[in-house]
C-alpha cells in the first residue's frame, strides 16, 4: 500500500538496503537488472540479490525499461506482509 517510487527514464538509481532481521532476504527488480555494489565498479549484474541478516547492501542500475515494475522480497509471506513496492519508470 506504500506510494510506488517515481524514477524517470535514463535515470541511474541506487537502492540501499539494511537487513535489520535474522533472515535473509532475496531481492528481486523486475523489467531491470542491476549491478551489486562490491567497493570496486564491478560488481555482478543480477536480477535478485541476497541480503544476509544483519548486512547492508547497494545495488546501482539504470531505469531504462519504462513501466511499473515490482521489486520485492522472493519469500510470498514477506511479499504478503508488504514487503514490496512498485517502481514506475517514466
Amino acid at each position: 500500500e506504500a506510494d510506488r517510487i517515481a524514477v524517470g527514464l535514463g535515470q541511474r538509481v541506487r537502492f540501499e538496503m539494511a537487513n535489520r532481521s535474522a533472515m535473509p532476504h532475496p531481492m528481486h527488480l523486475h523489467g531491470h537488472f542491476f549491478r551489486v555494489d562490491t567497493g570496486d565498479g564491478r560488481g555482478p549484474l543480477k536480477d535478485t540479490v541476497l541480503v544476509e541478516p544483519n548486512q547492508r547492501l547497494a545495488i546501482d542500475w539504470v531505469a531504462d525499461n519504462p513501466g511499473a515494475w515490482a521489486f520485492h522480497c522472493h519469500h510470498a509471506y514477506h511479499q504478503e506482509g508488504g514487503m514490496m513496492r512498485v517502481v514506475e519508470v517514466r
